[in-house]
């Protein structure tokens, strides 16, 4: 699922933002992290990594996406439930695949008052897959237009990885 990058977007992602996602990971699996400890951690780093005014978790449950985690301006909005049939990360999910939208105001795809009910200007949706099925989404967003490039979509679909194996393990432990 990862994303076909250029060499010179590679290049850009420094040493120091790969050093501190192996350290996430490593601080992960040393600690045995529950699911949602995984998911905030990695949307928290997420968030930081990226220059994000915000990140989440979503997770499809029937026919809605839940905020799993949540930070920044959306650290309020844990627990909140959007039809997956009227956002981007519904759509990211249907199509399983990365989703940028560059100007929330002028993307098609997007629910525009919910945007400017929260200040949002552009995001960046990666799905999230467990088995076969993509069950849900990790997603930066920005109060800034064109904010996330494709370093940003390497460094969330390095989160999207994580989150994944994770939700792996916790459902492969229930009988």
């Amino acid at each position: 699922m990862m994303p076909t990058l250029s060499t010179d977007s590679m290049s850009a992602l420094t040493k120091e933002q790969l050093l501190t996602i192996i350290d996430a990971q490593t601080d992960i699996i040393g600690r045995s992290l529950s699911l949602t400890e995984v998911m905030q951690k990695m949307a928290v780093l997420a968030e930081q990594l990226t220059f994000a005014s915000g990140a989440v978790v979503e997770i499809l449950d029937g026919e809605e996406m839940v905020y799993r985690a949540a930070t920044g301006k959306a650290k309020d909005r844990l627990g909140m439930r959007l039809h997956k049939d009227k956002s981007l990360s519904g759509l990211c999910i249907k199509e399983n695949r990365v989703l940028n939208c560059q100007d929330a105001l002028h993307d098609p795809r997007v629910d525009k008052d919910a945007c400017q009910k929260v200040g949002l200007s552009s995001m960046l949706v990666v799905p999230l897959g467990y088995q076969q099925n993509t069950v849900g989404v990790i997603k930066v967003f920005s109060t800034a237009t064109a904010a996330f490039d494709d370093v940003d979509t390497l460094i969330l679909s390095l989160a999207a990885q994580v989150i994944s194996a994770a939700i792996h393990a916790s459902l492969g432990k229930q009988p």
